[in-house]
């Protein structure tokens, strides 16, 4: 049986045999100055990140505190015309026609529809320009005196009326005062406002809750914008 050779270690200047050097002994072959120094360095370090975050508290120096954002004042409410009339019959009777439909625009004192009164024929007119945005009643349908039968609206002026300014709210709002508008339908598409009249007495909603309203002037219009649409408030502390 013949046993593989075996290569035999290289002799070094001194003759001694040569062995490979790992990390530990390279370290080991460091001057000691370099082997004792990194490791002082590092450990003063750490040492002086220590005392910097506890001397404020030994010193009895205020710690910075972060700042808090002031809570936001949110209300809600809608948009609604500036002017618009609600132009009804003053002795009641019969509907015989209405001229206008919803969408169309008239001029003031523009025929809008004819009432058959008990004495005579009543016409309804545009009490200002504007557009008509409801109609109310049907051709032929019975009147009581002083029911609504066509809605109309000056679509180039419009407002928002706010629905949920309560008592806890109104301490905060004043006329003059800026707000941001966010239109919900629209994306939650940002205006400016400015508050113009602030209620002093509350009024009662459908549901028997309490609120003051408050309307506020758009500063600026967009095409896209209804009467109707809900608005989300920020009111300025």
């Amino acid at each position: 049986m013949t046993l593989p050779a075996v290569r035999p270690l290289e002799a070094g200047r001194n003759g001694q045999q040569r062995r490979s050097r790992g990390p530990l002994d390279r370290w080991r072959r460091l001057p000691r100055v370099v082997r004792w120094g990194i490791p002082l360095l590092v450990l003063l370090l750490v040492i002086g990140q220590v005392v910097r975050q506890i001397t404020p508290l030994e010193t009895g120096q205020p710690v910075p505190a972060t700042p808090v954002p002031a809570p936001r004042l949110i209300a809600h409410g809608v948009v609604t015309p500036v002017s618009q009339a609600r132009v009804g019959t003053l002795g009641g009777g019969v509907l015989l026609e209405l001229s206008v439909t919803i969408g169309e625009k008239v001029e003031a004192q523009r025929e809008l529809g004819r009432v058959r009164g008990a004495a005579d024929v009543e016409v309804l007119t545009a009490p200002f320009a504007g557009t008509v945005t409801g109609l109310l009643a049907h051709t032929g349908d019975t009147l009581v005196p002083g029911a609504g039968v066509v809605m109309v609206a000056d679509l180039s002026r419009l407002q928002v009326e706010t629905t949920d300014v309560d008592e806890f709210l109104i301490g905060h709002v004043r006329a003059g005062q800026n707000v941001a508008l966010q239109i919900e339908a629209l994306d939650r598409r940002e205006l400016t406002g400015r508050v113009r009249t602030v209620a002093l007495q509350p009024q009662s909603t459908p549901g028997g809750d309490q609120h003051y309203p408050v309307t506020i002037d758009l500063g600026g219009v967009v095409a896209e914008l209804r009467p109707g649409m809900s608005v989300r408030i920020t009111l300025a502390e």
